[in-house]
């Protein structure tokens, strides 16, 4: 997957997808996603090349648990051949995030260097 098919399948959702940070627009927004890269690495591809491969965190916020949107995106993965762990939090006192189901998980995505 590259990040351009990435960010295509997250906004396939129909909600608001910030990369990096949550815009000013979509901070009350739920629910939204951002993402951003955490991790690069080169790998030999084939013969002597090498690709890049970036892992980024997926952040999915909502205000309920196993909303469906979070469901359509574990589907729209699965299509993908995309397995990954999902991790959920409830964030309970946070100024931004109060009462807001998190769920995070990463993806490795190649791109150019």
């Amino acid at each position: 997957m590259t990040k351009q098919e990435l960010s295509s399948l997250l906004k396939s959702l129909g909600v608001p997808v910030n990369e990096g940070i949550t815009s000013d627009k979509n901070t009350n927004e739920y629910p939204r996603i951002v993402f951003w890269p955490y991790l690069e690495k080169d790998e030999m591809a084939s013969g002597n090349e090498y690709q890049n491969v970036v892992t980024y965190q997926i952040s999915f916020f909502a205000r309920t648990p196993q909303h469906d949107k979070y469901k359509e995106l574990r589907k729209k993965l699965r299509e993908q051949g995309i397995h990954p762990t999902f991790q959920h939090e409830y964030v309970e006192k946070d100024p931004v995030f109060s009462k807001t189901w998190h769920t995070y998980f990463s993806v490795d995505v190649i791109e150019d260097v």
